[in-house]
Parts: structure tokens; C-alpha cells; sequence
């Protein structure tokens, strides 16, 4: 007995851009990554130049010099993790890694303008070795506080050293209890930013800090949006679009910030006319983020 063939439905050619449920609260935008892909090739390049510069630059056993290695590695690691969001299209959850790379170059801005960088190097680096003894203290207390074991010896020994070492660091209290200042340098991401030679480091500051924050913390400015949706033509295609534009922002920040970092790192080999290449190339995809006209002074 011959099978009837159903016949197929004819497609009208136009493809979706979204994939999942027709449900309007549960359709997921397909990933920008075609889109952004020039941009995420330009991140891929600077973090493996950054790379072959640490490799190159002699005398990585000297401390300022290891310094300046360390800092430029943590932000190549960042830039590629902002790159690997992106492509998923998580320009959202890439928001606050690009917040790692804003506050590090604020940091070394402030940094290289002191009257000894060298000094100036070694404080950083002491308010880092008081931050890591704080948190092993924490983590130890946490253990014990579940009934785990903890070395007794070691944590009295961290203890005196922080009676006794640290003591610069120390805030002032009216009631007389130990309290740590929250950076090195006793001044807030703001007011880095506010102190930069750069005029345009306090509108940065505001995209990152005020008009992304809400990103940043998934708080309910960030998701109410897509609470309201509905299943009107068109919404997919412009949800798509404003999630390409942001992951540019996004992008473009990671670069922006990355580059003027390496900038900071005196004793880190590097070509300004790589550099100089980079940003070009950067400008010739849009411009980068959209910022507003900085203040006449």
C-alpha cells in the first residue's frame, strides 16, 4: 500500500532572527557575531600583540618592570574575555569586565602622574599584598566557622601582620575599631576618573558606572523592558539591532581603555604606530561608543 507524502508548507524566504519559542517572552535574538565580526577581530589582534609585547620586553625578572607585565596581562585577559561574551551576545554580562579595564587604566593615569612612579609602584603593590592577606583571613574564618580545620599558626602570623605592617592604610574610626581604606590611593573610581588628563574620562565614567549600572547589577532597570514585550512585527529585528549597538559600545570601550592602558606602562615594549593602527581601524567601524560633546573649559 503506497504512503501518502505530505507536502511540505512553502516558506516565504524571509529567515527569523530569533530562534526558540513564539512565546514573546522567551524568543532569543540569534548571536551578533556575524555582525561584529571585523570588531571582534580587532580585540582578538590587540590582545595577541599585548601578548607578543610582554614576550618581548626585556628584563621581566626586574619588579617595576614585572609591575607593568602584570598589569598589561590582566587587562589582555579581560579584553578577550569581553571578546568572548560578545560573540554569545552577552554585551550585558561583558559590561562589568569592561569596568575591570576602565578602572585599571584610571589607576595607572593617577599612578604615573606622582613624583616617583617607582614608589608610587611599590604602594600599589603593598595595599595588594594587604588585600590578599584579608582575604585569607576571611577564607580561613569561613572554615572555621563550618567546622573545618585551619592552621592556627598561620593565621596569627597573618593577623600580626596586619597589627604591624599596614598601618598606613589604616582609616580613621570615631569609635576606635580597625578599618582598611578601600584603595590605595584613598580615592574612589569617580574621582580617578575626575583627576584624568584625559577630559574624557568622567563621561566614561557616567556610560560605565550610571547609564550601564543597571547592566552591571542586573537590576530591574535592566530587565523590565523585556517584561513588557509583546508579539508586534518588528520587535525581534529591533531588539536585534539595539543588542549589535550596545555589544559595539561595548567593544569599542574594551579597545579604547585597553590601548590607553599600555599606554601607561613605561617599562612594557610597544609600537604607537600599532597602536595608533589599532584605534584608526577602530574608527573606520562606526566611530566608536556614543558619547557625549565633553564641557568648553
Amino acid at each position: 500500500m503506497a504512503q501518502s507524502r505530505r507536502q511540505k508548507p512553502k516558506r516565504d524566504g524571509k529567515k527569523s532572527r530569533a530562534t526558540g519559542s513564539r512565546n514573546p517572552q522567551t524568543q532569543r535574538a540569534r548571536s551578533p557575531k556575524s555582525s561584529l565580526r571585523p570588531l571582534l577581530k580587532l580585540i582578538s589582534d590587540v590582545a595577541i600583540g599585548a601578548e607578543k609585547s610582554i614576550l618581548a620586553t626585556p628584563h621581566p625578572e626586574d619588579p617595576i618592570v614585572r609591575f607593568d607585565v602584570e598589569i598589561l596581562m590582566c587587562g589582555a585577559n579581560s579584553v578577550k574575555a569581553v571578546r568572548a561574551l560578545l560573540e554569545k551576545g552577552f554585551w550585558e554580562h561583558a559590561v562589568g569586565v569592561v569596568r575591570q579595564v576602565f578602572e585599571l587604566l584610571v589607576n595607572m593615569e593617577y599612578l604615573a602622574k606622582q613624583e616617583s612612579r617607582e614608589d608610587t609602584t611599590m604602594l600599589f603593590a603593598r595595599f595588594g599584598l594587604l588585600q590578599m592577606i584579608l582575604a585569607r583571613l576571611r577564607r580561613m574564618s569561613y572554615e572555621e566557622d563550618k567546622g573545618r580545620p585551619i592552621d592556627d599558626k598561620l593565621f596569627a602570623e597573618l593577623e600580626r601582620h596586619l597589627q604591624n605592617d599596614f598601618v598606613d592604610f589604616r582609616a580613621n574610626t570615631k569609635n576606635g575599631s580597625v578599618k582598611w581604606v578601600s584603595s590605595w590611593c584613598r580615592k574612589t573610581t569617580s574621582q580617578l576618573a575626575d583627576a584624568s588628563t584625559d577630559p574624557m574620562r568622567p563621561h566614561h565614567y557616567n556610560i560605565l558606572y550610571r547609564v550601564w549600572s543597571e547592566e552591571a547589577h542586573a537590576a530591574p532597570g535592566a530587565l523590565v523592558a523585556n517584561m513588557f514585550r509583546d508579539d508586534e512585527d518588528g520587535w525581534v529585528e529591533q531588539a536585534v539591532a539595539e543588542n549589535e549597538r550596545r555589544s559595539r559600545d561595548a567593544g569599542a570601550f574594551a579597545v579604547i581603555f585597553f590601548l590607553a592602558l599600555w599606554t601607561q606602562l613605561p617599562h612594557v615594549d610597544k609600537s604607537v604606530t600599532q597602536i595608533h593602527g589599532w584605534l584608526q581601524e577602530l574608527s573606520t567601524m562606526g566611530g566608536g561608543p556614543e558619547l557625549p560633546t565633553p564641557p568648553v573649559v
